[in-house]
């Protein structure tokens, strides 16, 4: 017998789902519009090597592929890298720049069936790419934040970091790749930091810290590690040694690989690390963060955040972290990334990529984007914004000799931009020249009167 439930971890949307969605849509939509961002939309897949040479190891583990006519392609997890390409391919060479880009998309990822994640989602993002100053990170922070704040979304957090730290303390020689990994295991450690600060860890955050600690044992392994953060040493840890221990065990773990790999001597695994811990408000960091860096190559871009964290409050965002080590998942950010979350729920990320156009085959393009999972806003249990206008209805007929009245009276609501005959809405009558309304109020059966009394919530 043929399956007829939906491919694992997806779901169908259902009449009343997928209204909320496009509510959050054209949210989303109004709120770039009111920043001067224009749509654009790419293909649903893309060739495979576009994500696979210049996403992070979690988009890259986790790309849908199929083959057609001998070449290998992946539907897109992300829409960054396909806007990317379309600005390298030259398509947007006759309009000014910088850009200001916008799209809401359905994206694709692998992952565990039961994970609580969906293969499908619907990404919207905004991208502006040509502009290298720090208020175009500054602006598509307070977009990105706008459009969560007037959905509603309670409690919102937002965490302001840079890239650009770790990129300037590297060595010059080290090759892309080794850069690559470095700020790999640095965003790692932060993700393991970020993951123990809960302090007591529920039933699914403890599997995944003793995963993180399964892959560092590996590590370790690997590269000979016998330090005093040897895993080996202490197998066995209750979850709340577990999140105290964890990041130190991160840290050494790295420190010595980079270390056996000659990827940074001491001195910088030593400032890197200490870095990549320091968070708070931004005068704190500021004066953390210049005496750790004052001097060092990475001034620069601690500069250009604080001058973008400095903007943010002329934009009335307020009430941020500043967090150098924040974790993001992808490698190619090059400067200033930031996240939103309402709670434990991170609902919206981002940074600046200035390298990726060129990457691609572009000319050198600076640029700086964010986007925000849709599903992940409905599954919090947000419903977007109210519609405007009058509630749609469902007109009946009281008998055969009052259909054709009925009819007409329904295209003339529809012409008006009410909708009739929608399921789940309030049933109206008709009966002779009159209208029986859901709540028994009885007025004309003429388009005006009816507009009259739903309007007035009649």
């Amino acid at each position: 017998m043929l399956d007829n439930a939906p491919p694992p971890a997806t779901r169908d949307s259902l009449p009343e789902e997928t209204a909320r969605r496009r509510r959050f849509e054209t949210a989303f939509s109004q709120t770039a519009e009111l920043y001067g961002f224009s749509e654009v939309s790419t293909p649903m897949f893309e060739r495979a090597d576009l994500f696979a040479a210049r996403s992070g190891a979690e988009i890259k583990n986790s790309l849908l592929t199929f083959h057609c006519d001998h070449e290998e392609y992946a539907l897109r997890p992300e829409m960054t890298a396909p806007v990317c390409r379309m600005v390298a391919s030259g398509a947007l060479a006759g309009l000014a720049r910088p850009h200001r880009l916008f799209y809401i998309a359905p994206c694709f990822r692998y992952c565990r069936p039961h994970s609580g994640r969906r293969r499908e989602f619907i990404q919207a993002g905004i991208e502006v790419l040509g502009d290298p100053s720090p208020r175009a990170d500054a602006e598509v922070i307070a977009t990105a934040h706008r459009f969560l704040r007037d959905l509603g979304a309670a409690r919102l957090t937002l965490k302001v970091g840079t890239a650009g730290i770790f990129r300037a303390l590297l060595p010059e020689q080290l090759s892309a790749d080794e850069r690559a990994a470095v700020i790999g295991h640095l965003d790692r450690l932060a993700a393991i930091r970020e993951r123990c600060a809960v302090g007591r860890p529920d039933g699914l955050l403890q599997e995944q810290l003793r995963a993180d600690r399964r892959a560092l044992a590996v590590l370790q392994s690997q590269d000979g590690y016998a330090g005093e953060f040897a895993i080996a040493e202490a197998p066995a840890l209750e979850p709340e040694q577990l999140v105290r221990r964890l990041p130190d065990e991160a840290a050494a773990t790295y420190r010595h690989l980079w270390n056996v790999e000659g990827y940074v001597d001491e001195e910088t695994a030593d400032l890197l690390l200490r870095a990549s811990a320091i968070r708070g408000g931004l005068e704190e960091v500021s004066e953390q963060a210049s005496a750790a860096l004052g001097g060092s190559s990475a001034s620069s871009a601690l500069e250009d955040l604080i001058s973008v964290c400095q903007l943010l409050r002329h934009y009335s965002v307020g009430g941020f972290e500043v967090t150098l080590g924040i974790s993001r998942g992808l490698t190619f950010y090059t400067g200033t990334v930031f996240e939103i979350a309402s709670g434990s729920n991170k609902l919206c990320g981002g940074g600046r990529y200035d390298r990726l156009v060129e990457l691609f085959g572009g000319e050198p393009t600076p640029a700086t984007g964010c986007a925000v999972r849709l599903d992940t806003l409905q599954e919090l249990g947000l419903d977007g914004p109210a519609s405007d206008g009058p509630e749609g209805i469902t007109l009946r007929a009281a008998s055969a000799q009052d259909d054709a009245l009925t009819v007409r009276l329904a295209e003339d609501l529809r012409t008006r931009g009410v909708a009739v005959g929608r399921a789940g809405t309030a049933a109206a009558t008709v009966s002779g020249r009159t209208l029986r309304l859901p709540n028994g109020a009885v007025v004309a059966a003429e388009t005006e009167a009816v507009l009259e009394a739903l309007s007035a919530g009649s």
